[in-house]
């Protein structure tokens, strides 16, 4: 077995003159080889193919970008690594592969699980420590990763060598000109919590095992937490929950809906891909990572969706808002006890998505509570007895006055935020249907990050101004714009004009 460090180190300055031909013979070698080790130990994806995409344009097979952009995560953000590496990869069938058939089969035996990582010196004195880590599965996965890559000889070498090298991609790795393109994301505070977690189990770690700072720098800690969030898989293995590196595995590609089931076959004793329908031969094999907001996305597996839909339509992207009471409010000692009744801070920050979800309703509740007066304050509560267990339970209005204050406050909150970012939604949008950014670079997925959160905002700003309107309507006006929204407007603004402004009105 040629090992790629001392393949880079005979590689002449002639090899390198000849450019992608030799570069692109090297990791068939690598990718050959491990291929080669999981067949040795009894793997089995005979029905299946690796296929490189050298160039973006070339890629035909791939179903649409989001695919690509999950294949971009072994891409490194669009920039070659220190090896040149700088393909984008996706597993393709063969053959033709009916429903119901397992098309890929990975024995416990080429799997590193966090039971591995328990097991080494290190692991064994982090578990006598009892730290508080930040992600304990996660870690263990991560020490055996770091430990056991030191060894040349390892059973895992081959696997170790098909690894990104830099993950230049992840937004904790990303330079300052790229993070200047969140200006005004709340991912930016979500990158920053990240890093100072990883480094703070870094240290952790270091205190107790000194002399593991000499086995792995904390940029090394960085680049094995990542690449252990954006391929490990949660299994269940002689009854004990567990998550697991799994070769091969996790080269598949992200793709909604989802294609593909995976799990551990404890008759096989080996992890299992079965597939849920037809795939047909030479087209891509797609695992799903779920149904996520981009943020998640980018944050863990280093893409962003462009087009981040569901087959009905729905958008899972959220953006988060921030409520508090209005420290000028004469009934805020009132409002106090009330609002922080559930334990949380006094700053509440909460995700909405263009959805009427529980998020959605949980916000519209704070909001009548942030603007409600001495009376309406009365009618939540009744003898000093609350009749709402918390600030987030007021699933229906107060008043009209209460409720078009509601909106006004979730103006402003929607506007506010709009205002923190550098540049406006038709700006983003211009911006990506220009040839300006590489296609999966960190920039670009930056855009496609605030683009998607400022959807959600104008969404918000639409639903409060289409409401207060609503509200201001005489009645002969507001039925006949009522049918207008139903049929100009996203259905949630509909639904929330008909079922609570409509009724709210009658009231009045």
């Amino acid at each position: 077995m040629v090992l790629e460090g001392e393949e880079k180190k005979e590689v002449s300055e002639s090899d390198m003159i000849l450019g992608i031909q030799d570069i692109s013979t090297k990791k068939k070698d690598k990718f050959g080889v491990f291929e080669d080790w999981l067949l040795e130990n009894g793997a089995e994806f005979s029905s299946l193919e690796l296929r490189d995409y050298p160039e973006v344009g070339d890629v035909e097979s791939s179903k649409n970008s989001e695919s690509l952009a999950a294949s971009a995560n072994d891409l490194h953000g669009s920039e070659p690594d220190d090896t040149g590496d700088n393909e984008m990869r996706g597993v393709h069938a063969k053959i033709g592969i009916p429903p119901g058939t397992v098309c890929m089969t990975i024995p416990r035996q080429c799997l590193i699980t966090v039971e591995m990582g328990k097991a080494t010196e290190i692991g064994q004195r982090i578990v006598e420590a009892d730290l508080e880590l930040d992600a304990p599965k996660h870690i263990f996965l991560m020490i055996y990763l770091l430990v056991d890559r030191q060894n040349t000889s390892s059973f895992f070498r081959p696997y170790y060598d098909i690894l990104p090298k830099t993950l230049r991609n992840m937004p904790i790795m990303w330079n300052e000109e790229e993070l200047s393109y969140l200006k005004g994301s709340y991912l930016l505070n979500q990158i920053e919590e990240r890093i100072e977690a990883i480094e703070e189990d870094y240290e952790s770690i270091c205190q107790v095992v000194p002399e593991f700072g000499n086995a792995a720098s904390l940029e090394d800690f960085k680049w094995a937490r990542m690449c252990v969030c954006s391929r490990n898989f949660g299994l269940l293995i002689d009854g004990i929950r567990t998550s697991a590196l799994v070769p091969h595995a996790d080269m598949l590609n992200h793709h909604r809906p989802r294609e593909t089931k995976w799990t551990f076959d404890s008759e096989r004793d080996a992890f299992t891909i079965t597939t849920l329908q037809t795939i047909s031969g030479g087209a891509e094999v797609f695992d799903s990572y779920g149904q996520k907001c981009n943020h998640r996305f980018l944050l863990n597996y280093g893409f962003a969706i462009e087009n981040n839909r569901e087959i009905d339509g729905f958008c899972p992207n959220e953006v988060p808002l921030e409520l508090s009471l209005l420290p000028s409010d004469p009934l805020h000692e009132l409002k106090s006890a009330f609002w922080s009744r559930d334990g949380s801070p006094d700053l509440k920050r909460v995700r909405v998505c263009v959805s009427n979800n529980e998020n959605t309703k949980s916000m519209l509740s704070m909001l009548r509570v942030i603007v409600a007066n001495d009376e309406e304050m009365s009618s939540v509560s009744c003898s000093g007895l609350y009749m709402f267990r918390t600030a987030k339970d007021i699933r229906f209005p107060l008043s009209l006055r209460n409720e078009r204050a509601a909106l006004e406050q979730l103006l402003r909150i929607v506007r506010r935020t709009l205002s923190e970012y550098s540049t406006s939604l038709e700006e983003d949008i211009k911006a990506l249907e220009s040839d300006r950014f590489v296609l999966f670079s960190n920039i670009r997925n930056a855009i496609i990050q605030v683009k998607g959160e400022k959807e959600v905002l104008h969404h918000f700003e639409n639903f409060a101004v289409t409401a207060i309107n609503v509200m201001d309507l005489n009645d002969a006006d507001c039925v006949s714009a009522t049918v207008a929204v139903q049929h100009s407007q996203h259905h949630t603004i509909a639904v929330y004009c008909l079922d609570v402004i409509g009724p709210l009105r009658r009231k009045n």
